[in-house]
């Protein structure tokens, strides 16, 4: 009688432990804010486009294709850019502005900007987040380097 009564009560136990877990599973996950960075190495692929290799500390190695316009023809120039980004936990998306400095005598450019996420697929669907960024342009080659910091939210 005793057995019987301990094996009751387990298998109410594991029953219990069975629904709390479903739960746990279930249950919303609260987005979870931290800081980043990327890294960019990449060149233009057309006259409005350019490929880049993405190094991200949050998303690991990826690819991205970004495309952008510059207003005006006077340096600084200013302009704005769309970004997709491939990352094996899914894509992201963002949008920007930059400046490109004045050209040294070497055909080397500065840029900065800043921008914003947009969603995405997989864990970037509902990510939100906010970026600054600083690099290199190399107008002979059109290589950019380019170094991102900003805080994350998923």
């Amino acid at each position: 009688m005793r057995g019987g009564a301990v094996g009751a009560a387990g298998a109410i136990g594991l029953a219990i432990l069975s629904v709390l877990s479903a739960y746990a599973i279930a249950a919303p996950q609260t987005a979870t804010k931290r800081s980043f960075t990327e890294t960019l190495t990449g060149a233009s692929i057309s006259a409005h486009a350019s490929a880049y290799k993405v190094t991200s500390s949050l998303d690991g190695t990826g690819a991205a294709i970004q495309h952008w316009s510059v207003m005006g023809t006077k340096y600084p120039l200013h302009g704005t850019l769309t970004q997709t980004n491939y990352f094996p936990d899914g894509v992201s998306k963002a949008k920007g502005t930059f400046t490109l400095g004045a050209l040294f005598e070497n055909g080397r450019s500065t840029i900065t900007g800043h921008g914003k996420c947009l969603g995405g697929t997989r864990v970037h669907r509902n990510e939100k987040c906010t970026f600054i960024f600083r690099g290199t342009y190399n107008s002979d080659t059109t290589i950019a380097v380019v170094q991102v910091i900003g805080t994350d939210t998923r």
